[in-house]
C-alpha cells in the first residue's frame, strides 16, 4: 500500500487514520527549546513555546542544564501568557534554590499545585499517589488575534542569576493548525 509506511514524509495535514495521524494521537509530538535564567534580584518571564489553536499538553517538563550562580530562585512557575493576561500552569511557589544540574521539574498535577522537582543531589522518586500518569495533563487555547505563549517566570534574589534549562512539552494539536513552537 503505497503512501501508507511509517518511514515516508509527514504529511503537512495528515489524512484521519493514516500511520502518522494515529502515532500523533497515541503519544503526541515533541517540542523542546533551552532557556537561560539571567534576571538579577527581580523576577523575570521567559518564553518558551508559542501556541496557535488549541493544544492538549501531555506532559511539560525540564532538566536544570547548566548552572554558575542558581542559589535563589523562588516563586517559578509555568503559565501561559496571552500577550495581557497570564494563566497559571503550576502554582507560582516553586523553588530550585540551590538545585543541582540534572534536577527535573514537572507538571504533575492541576494549576494549583506546585510542580514537582526531582532534585538528583541525592536519589529521589517522583510518583502521583492516586496511581495515575505521573505527568498532568491540560488543554491550552490561543488568544483570539494574540500572540500566546507557554512561559518559564520566576523570582530570584542572586544578582544576577545564571543557569539554562531544557524544557520540554509533549502535546497534542486538537484542530488542523494548532502548533506549539519553540520561540
Amino acid at each position: 500500500m503505497q503512501g501508507t509506511a511509517l518511514n515516508g514524509v509527514i504529511p503537512a495535514q495528515p489524512v484521519v487514520n493514516s500511520p502518522y495521524s494515529i502515532i500523533r494521537r497515541a503519544g503526541g509530538l515533541l517540542a523542546s527549546k533551552v532557556i537561560t535564567l539571567s534576571a538579577n534580584n527581580t523576577t523575570a518571564s521567559v518564553n518558551i513555546f508559542q501556541l496557535t489553536g488549541s493544544v492538549k499538553i501531555k506532559k511539560l517538563f525540564a532538566f536544570i542544564t547548566t548552572k554558575t550562580t542558581l542559589a535563589n530562585l523562588t516563586v517559578g512557575s509555568f503559565d501561559l501568557y496571552d500577550s495581557t493576561a497570564v494563566v497559571q500552569l503550576t502554582k507560582a511557589d516553586g523553588v530550585l534554590s540551590g538545585c543541582a544540574i540534572g534536577t527535573l521539574v514537572a507538571k504533575i498535577d492541576d494549576n494549583a499545585v506546585t510542580w514537582g522537582i526531582n532534585n538528583n543531589v541525592t536519589g529521589c522518586v517522583m510518583e502521583n499517589a492516586a496511581y495515575q500518569d505521573l505527568f498532568s495533563m491540560c488543554t491550552v487555547t490561543q488568544k483570539t488575534a494574540a500572540n500566546t505563549y507557554v512561559r518559564f517566570t520566576y523570582t530570584t534574589t542572586d544578582a544576577p542569576i545564571a543557569a539554562t534549562m531544557t524544557v520540554y512539552c509533549e502535546y497534542i494539536p486538537l484542530e488542523p493548525n494548532s502548533t506549539l513552537v519553540a520561540v
